[in-house]
């Protein structure tokens, strides 16, 4: 093991012209916007950043772009300072092999100064960039200030900034003043360049490298179990994660699905060997054969339910789900018992909504999921595999309708009434009040790419604030619709409800596909009745006849779905 200290430009320079590499196993450039801004305040500072760890093989030439590589110094830890370090100095990583994407980044992670100039001020302020910024003069890019090889070349940058803000009737010995002040700050900047970084350099074998990643600790927080298991499959599996694994993270991705390494490779597990505890998973499974046998399944299993079955109910993203890691027993036990005798994937998915309000598999789920997955690959048939699921739930079968009533849309703990709100809005095939286009779709065709729903407040927030109603009465689940962001924000938005029906025609049958109870939806042609029924007096009625009518329709869907074969 070796330790050097490399200058910031250093690690930069190394980066850009291929003498450092990351593997495959690495994950993709996640900082945001803000973490770029902090480590460049550190490094002006002179704080500690941490140490970087290289690995030095020869033997190991899976990269993460596939295109080849001159480098035998692979980043173990840093990737993500070290590439925020490229953006900082506006040069692009051997890694980053995507253009567009790059001057995307650019744009997106341009920190910027505030030069003092005034007197009293003597430090610079960081920040990112906005319209305003970018038209103020004393806003600089600190990629203008690192880009320079000679501090020398900062003097033309400081001139420049200082006639930038001068008015016509300053002092010569204001404006020399100022220029120093401004030069002084700029050259501070400048040494961000020459900060001295800990660089340590291993050089052992593959098989140590994934322990080693496991050990790290990043921003904080350790490595995820998921993450260091998916190095181990890496370094066994040469070219596996970057030809394999990444494709379908991201084909999924694209059709509105961004799950972590965790639920991919626990649903793995899962399948193969009935675990989500990765411990206890064989050491000879992440073996080639074995390995690309269980992933194989694992992509068939994960397209069917995700991309047709859920999509079916109007479930086309992980972010209308309370837990991601509810995918895992759902996927699994579609994948035991789907072609066999009694399976019925209605029953699985009421199962999987019960599971879901439960709470079983949120937080620290994997004792649950360890037992259900066994439970599931153990159970000599479907109805047993459902029924032993059912007996570990400790939910009522039917959802009271003060629960929609007394709970707020905006809280986590509540997701799961507000995923049935989605469900039964989708299932009646309500359409948008402006637009018309149907909800969970887009224009006639489905959203592959996922749907975010716009949480709507049918009686908006400012037009019941102005009658004191309070915040969790304004806030409940019965007050909320689904609708598109642009009817939502530009067109409906703090408007009283019997305006925006009237403005915009809407008709009794567009109210009620939203469960609006009949007697207000009734209303919506008779302009004396409309104020009338929608006015701020009737509130409390309104929302109380439309929590009843949720849970009638909640009750009667999950039935239904209980009841299929």
């Amino acid at each position: 093991m070796a330790i050097e200290q490399l200058k910031v430009r250093e690690i930069v320079e190394r980066a850009v012209s291929k003498k450092v590499d990351i593997p495959e196993f690495q994950r993709e450039f996640v900082w945001d916007p803000e973490q770029v801004k902090k480590l460049a305040e550190s490094l002006y500072r002179n704080y500690p950043v941490g140490s970087f760890l290289l690995w030095d093989s020869s033997e190991y030439q899976e990269s993460k772009t596939a295109e080849g590589t001159q480098a035998s110094l692979w980043i173990v830890d840093g990737q993500q300072r070290t590439t925020a370090l490229c953006l900082l100095f506006g040069q692009k990583p051997y890694w980053w092999n995507n253009t567009n994407s790059w001057n995307e980044a650019l744009e997106r992670y341009d920190v910027m100064i505030n030069l003092p100039l005034e007197d009293g001020e003597e430090h610079l302020e960081f920040a990112l960039p906005n319209p305003i910024r970018r038209k103020d003069p004393r806003w600089i890019s600190i990629r203008d200030v690192l880009k320079e090889e000679n501090p020398a070349a900062l003097k033309e940058l400081a001139e420049n900034v200082v006639g930038s803000n001068n008015s016509n009737n300053s002092r010569s010995e204001d404006i020399l003043q100022r220029f120093s002040k401004v030069y002084a700050c700029l050259q501070n900047l400048w040494q961000i360049r020459e900060r001295d970084i800990p660089v340590i350099t291993i050089s052992h074998q593959v098989e140590d490298v994934a322990e080693i990643f496991a050990r790290l600790n990043q921003e904080g927080t350790r490595v995820k179990e998921a993450d260091v298991i998916l190095a181990l499959a890496a370094v066994r599996n040469p070219g596996w994660v970057r030809e394999e694994y990444l494709p379908f993270r991201n084909e999924l991705e694209d059709c509105g699905w961004d799950l972590d390494a965790g639920v991919l490779v626990r649903t793995m597990t899962g399948i193969a060997k009935g675990r989500a505890s990765l411990r206890e998973v064989p050491k000879d499974f992440w073996s080639s054969d074995n390995l690309r046998k269980a992933w194989d399944e694992t992509k068939e299993s994960i397209g069917e339910v995700l991309i047709k079955r859920l999509a079916g109910f109007g479930i086309t993203s992980v972010d209308l789900l309370p837990s991601a890691n509810s995918l895992i027993p759902l996927i699994v036990l579609h994948h035991h018992w789907h072609n066999k005798p009694g399976y019925s994937f209605e029953r699985a998915f009421c199962w999987f909504l019960l599971a879901n309000r439960d709470g079983r598999y949120s937080g620290a789920s994997i004792t649950s999921l360890n037992e259900d997955l066994r439970a599931i690959k153990d159970a000599k048939d479907f109805d047993a595999a459902l029924k032993n699921l059912h007996s570990r739930l400790r939910v009522p079968p039917k959802i009271d309708s003060d629960q929609f009533l007394k709970n707020r849309y905006d809280r986590a703990s509540n997701r799961f009434l507000r995923l049935m709100l989605y469900l039964l809005i989708f299932r009646r095939n309500a359409k948008d009040w402006v637009d018309e286009t149907r909800i969970g779709y887009d224009k006639g065709s489905m959203v592959t790419a996922g749907f975010e729903p716009q949480w709507h407040h049918i009686y908006p927030r400012s037009f019941l604030k102005n009658s004191n109603t309070p915040d969790n009465e304004i806030h409940c689940l019965a007050n909320i619709t689904v609708l598109n962001e642009r009817t939502n924000v530009r067109k409906l938005s703090s408007k009283p409800p019997s305006e925006y029906i009237r403005e915009f025609t809407i008709t009794t049958d567009s109210l009620q596909a939203h469960l609006i109870p009949y007697v207000f939806a009734a209303a919506a042609g008779n302009p004396k009745l409309l104020e009338d029924l929608w006015s701020v007096g009737r509130y409390k009625e309104f929302i109380t006849e439309r929590a009843r009518l949720l849970a009638e329709e909640s009750n009667k869907f999950l039935e239904e779905l209980c009841a299929s074969h």
